[in-house]
């Protein structure tokens, strides 16, 4: 006769809440018969005991000397209330502490075997569900932010310190002498660069910095050698403080995917989600790299997102094969596509949320599991993941005609599974609707050669309106995507996290605008968007003043003596700056320029002559007892 094993969930029940470790309560009743004795085996312990700690080293001395003199108390000792025990000094060097082992919340969810699942061949009874769009919350008070704000709080100050201080050791350690060590203010201006090379697409890097096709906003703020100096040593991590047993594939770019993942975190959650895969296009030579068919990018590597239906990343998991976050476990008892859902889903909040995901996903334990946590679930399914399904054939289904649908139900009425006849045969599952409302869709008939009207269940309206979250985030960053070919798939990858920041941060920015009832004409679309950041971190990384050097080698002739040119009236001010930079409050500081007559200032409404200029906006500016342009300038 088998024996029936326990499972996980069967074992903590049992347990309890953890408080109770008697263990009477497992026993039978013949056991009150048993007389107690002493079956402590001392005379065993004693023998091993004192074969252990006799063990000696190659040179004849004992190994753990005085480790286990211990006195083993025997049935005839009693220790009496108030009796305190002496325990001897232990080791160090060879005591190791217990660790509790933690239970993840995801391992008390319930599993169904295979032959267990049981189906009705009647529709599920969907119960009334009282889920409610969230008010949009504002990233401020009274007002949109300016771009830059919005992509520092993916990454900010702090990151860019670690980028020039990780980009100097490694230079250091690839013995690059003549290597300037770089700051935070330069990695602005670098990463600027790259956001602003997104938004021209120049056939060839290198052709910002020629006569031809100069973009000056580039070539001034960095030279085209350092800028390839730069991307060349650009690091997030030491590499001498990677462990040798490490299994994490992408650390060397995990600290800045944590940073970004960290904001996303904190960010309301629509109503509606959906878990897809990304590609990150990538061809070179790497152990984890996918091939997608079907994909804009079939080959690269995958990420798992979870976005909202308008595109804004809330979660994700950088696929690495078996080293991919999941517990083992957990992989092994529900599979790959369930695991990684139920991994994204761990921070959402019960009866909140509606979800859809595909066919790669779908199982029937991910719908049984998401409806005991409470989450509403949709999405296509493969049959052959539900065992013993009694729906009709498709080529029965075809019979009845376009608009035609089958569904079944599980006997527990938690699962439903339908099938409906559009130009395919599409089969989709859920674990709170099916056909539902159905509603009238028109399709072009090839054989009449005119639209027709047929009914479309409400799953498939509900999915096709709710499914697309990650493939929009894709298609926004395909537009203005950083141009990067280089054989380092860890460049790819950081410059990829710069555009899903940028991309959330103007997905934030709609949102506000929305909120705050902003005229379309007044909302800054994407490219506009990106553009405005990119400048305004290149003018923020250039407004501190790093000392100039002198380049190329001294001439050893002397100077022919060449009459000086007649000075020619330049101009004093450059233009204004962007306003997010003029209205950010950072380092705006004023001097006095060395000119012998006064600059107009640059105030609107002004006409007086001054000597005072702002250093970051480089523009002349009164500040007087009766008139403070400079504080009006920047408020």
């Amino acid at each position: 006769m088998s024996r029936k094993q326990l499972r996980d969930f069967d074992i903590l029940e049992l347990l309890g809440d953890g408080q109770d470790s008697d263990l009477s309560s497992l026993s039978g009743d013949d056991d009150d018969n048993v007389e107690e004795e002493n079956i402590f085996p001392t005379s065993e312990l004693d023998r091993l005991l004192n074969d252990f700690t006799h063990l000696n080293d190659d040179d004849g001395n004992e190994l753990f000397p005085d480790l286990f003199d211990v006195d083993i108390p025997t049935g005839d000792d009693e220790i009496t209330e108030g009796t305190s025990t002496s325990h001897p000094t232990q080791n160090t060097d060879f005591f190791i502490p217990f660790q509790t082992p933690t239970i993840s919340p995801m391992l008390n969810l319930p599993y169904v075997d295979k032959k267990d699942i049981k189906w009705d061949m009647k529709p599920l009874v969907c119960n009334e569900i009282d889920i409610q769009e969230p008010v949009p919350e504002l990233s401020t008070i009274y007002k949109t932010l300016n771009p830059l704000d919005y992509f520092m709080n993916y990454f900010p100050e702090g990151e860019f310190e670690k980028m020039a201080k990780y980009t100097n050791i490694y230079a250091k350690q690839k013995n690059k002498l003549d290597f300037h060590d770089t700051t935070s203010s330069e990695m602005k201006v670098f990463v600027g660069v790259h956001l602003l090379i997104g938004c021209l697409k120049h056939t060839r890097i290198r052709l910002y910095w020629t006569s031809d096709f100069r973009v000056n906003l580039i070539a001034d703020s960095i030279s085209r050698n350092r800028f390839f100096e730069l991307r060349s040593y650009f690091h997030v991590i030491n590499n001498d403080e990677i462990p040798v047993n490490n299994e994490d594939k992408f650390i060397k770019i995990r600290p800045l995917y944590d940073s970004f993942l960290k904001h996303c975190k904190t960010l309301p959650k629509n109503t509606n989600l959906s878990i897809d895969e990304q590609i990150i296009k990538f061809k070179g030579k790497l152990g984890i790299k996918q091939y997608m068919k079907g994909k804009p990018c079939p080959w690269g590597i995958k990420i798992f997102l979870l976005c909202s239906s308008k595109g804004m990343v809330y979660d994700m998991l950088l696929y690495q094969g078996k080293s991919t976050e999941i517990d083992p476990n957990f992989l092994k008892k529900y599979g790959l596509g369930t695991s990684v859902v139920l991994k994204l889903v761990e921070s959402l909040e019960k009866n909140k949320h509606f979800l859809f995901f595909d066919n790669f996903f779908s199982s029937y334990n991910l719908f049984n599991s998401l409806d005991y946590l409470g989450i509403k679930a949709t999405g296509t399914i493969r049959l052959n993941r539900f065992p013993k399904v009694p729906i009709i054939s498709d080529k029965d289904l075809t019979k009845l005609g376009r608009g035609s649908s089958y569904e079944v139900s599980s006997k527990d009425n938690k699962i439903g599974i339908i099938k409906w006849c559009d130009n395919k045969i599409v089969c989709l599952g859920s674990n709170y609707v099916t056909s539902g409302t159905p509603d009238i869709v028109k399709r072009f008939d090839k054989k009449e050669k005119r639209y027709i009207e047929i009914s479309r269940p409400e799953i498939v309206r509900l999915y096709n309106n709710s499914m697309g979250g990650v493939d929009l985030h894709d298609q926004l960053i395909s537009y203005y995507r950083i141009f990067l070919k280089s054989k380092k798939w860890t460049l790819r990858l950081l410059f990829h996290a710069f555009d899903m920041a940028t991309t959330n941060s103007w997905l934030q920015y709609i949102i506000d605008c929305e909120a705050l009832k902003v005229p379309k004409k007044n909302t800054l679309d994407l490219l506009s968007f990106k553009h405005i950041l990119a400048e305004s971190l290149i003018q923020l990384g250039n407004s501190v003043l790093t000392p100039t050097r002198k380049r190329g080698r001294p001439s050893s002739s002397p100077k022919p003596d060449v009459p000086k040119p007649p000075k020619k009236h330049r101009k004093v001010d450059s233009k204004n700056p962007p306003l997010q930079i003029i209205k950010d409050r950072i380092d705006h500081f004023a001097f006095i320029d060395n000119l012998r007559d006064g600059t107009l200032c640059k105030h609107i409404g002004c006409t007086m002559r001054t000597h005072i200029m702002c250093k970051k906006c480089n523009v002349h500016l009164c500040l007087t007892k009766d008139r403070n342009c400079f504080y009006d300038f920047h408020t």
